[in-house]
């Protein structure tokens, strides 16, 4: 009888792992909030155990704090979310609403019965994770569920789960904390950059002062497909371009810029009205202007940048700036090398 129990108990747990799995993989491949509310729809259908069972649509607070990290709190304002410290930060609205889906249709694992449980060794005191979700009901009033995540059990296979005020604990896969493992940055709506590859690269524009040289060749461009490798839109230092900030960063006159230029595939349309169409290659820029370097949060030196088409102030490593421009001072060395040596062979034709 016990080991069939077991048995039970096994297959349970392995068709909500199954269950929670195959609901993650949707979201992740999820494109809009129809898709989103159906994910959650089928959560909540299928779940062995469910904690929260809520229309996530409703959700108009959420927060999340990862132990020792920084809390982030967002809320909805005219129809989006946004940062409570800061609504002018544009965040990502697809992100976080995958949040709030995964917060208001959560499965569980088991029950955990607690009759002589070891509730310390639960971890729910000083827990891993902490969420906030708040719902607004149809009659405007609000409702407000916190949640903790505390220590993993690895007999039970999960990690132990409760709604603070709430006397019932529960254990869930690892699942859900995949929606949150983002920093505030890295929610923050900052664009996107060019992802080189060797066939695309082209050639640099370097500029300094009222100079121009550009740089190309298979050498140059392992070496700026590596440093673009290290930009990072989520490292940004202003996400207000004023003037204001461009003089705090030394962009009013920039120190250089730097236009990378790649080969972009694009279709075209044969001729006008006709449904065929053919493959191109375009010349693109990605033209960064560098600013000066400042010492971040962490006493890292960076170098201050803006880029054409793009509204933030961003930043990268300082020794990857200097690597940007060193290239600058090379092709003149280079020039001068070669010059050099004309006038030296000239001379000894002359003589």
């Amino acid at each position: 009888m016990k080991q069939n129990k077991r048995m039970m108990t096994m297959v349970t747990m392995l068709c909500a792992l199954v269950v929670l799995f195959v609901v993650y993989k949707m979201a992740a491949s999820m494109n809009d909030a129809k898709e989103a509310r159906e994910a959650a729809e089928a959560a909540a259908a299928e779940a062995a155990v469910m904690i929260a069972d809520y229309e996530y649509s409703d959700a108009v607070e959420l927060s999340y704090q990862k132990k020792g990290g920084e809390l982030v709190e967002m809320e909805i304002q005219n129809s989006r979310w946004t940062y409570t410290k800061d609504p002018t930060l544009p965040l990502n609205q697809t992100t976080v609403a995958y949040m709030a889906y995964a917060l208001a249709s959560m499965g569980a694992v088991s029950e955990v019965n607690l009759d002589g449980a070891d509730v310390e060794a639960f971890g729910l005191s000083d827990p891993e994770w902490t969420f906030n979700v708040t719902y607004e009901n149809d009659d405007g009033s609000k409702t407000s569920h916190t949640y903790v995540q505390g220590n993993y059990n690895e007999f039970g296979g999960g990690y132990y789960f409760q709604e603070v005020g709430v006397d019932r604990v529960f254990l869930i896969v690892e699942g859900l904390t995949q929606y949150f493992e983002y920093s505030l940055n890295e929610i923050v709506d900052t664009g996107t950059f060019p992802v080189l590859s060797a066939d695309q690269f082209d050639s640099v524009d370097i500029t300094i002062g009222d100079e121009t040289r550009t740089v190309s060749g298979d050498t140059v461009a392992d070496a700026f497909i590596t440093l673009c490798d290290t930009l990072k839109p989520s490292e940004f230092a202003d996400h207000h371009v004023t003037d204001e900030t461009l003089a705090k960063y030394g962009l009013v006159k920039p120190a250089a810029e730097v236009a990378i230029k790649y080969k972009e595939t694009i279709t075209v349309t044969d001729t006008e009205g006709a449904t065929s169409s053919s493959t191109i290659e375009q010349v693109r820029s990605f033209t960064m202007q560098l600013g000066d370097t400042f010492t971040d949060e962490n006493g890292d030196t960076r170098r201050a940048f803006t880029a054409d088409g793009y509204s933030f102030i961003y930043s990268m490593p300082e020794s990857t700036a200097q690597s940007m421009m060193s290239y600058f001072a090379a092709d003149l060395a280079g020039e001068t090398a070669e010059l050099d040596a004309q006038a030296e062979t000239e001379a000894e034709e002359a003589a």
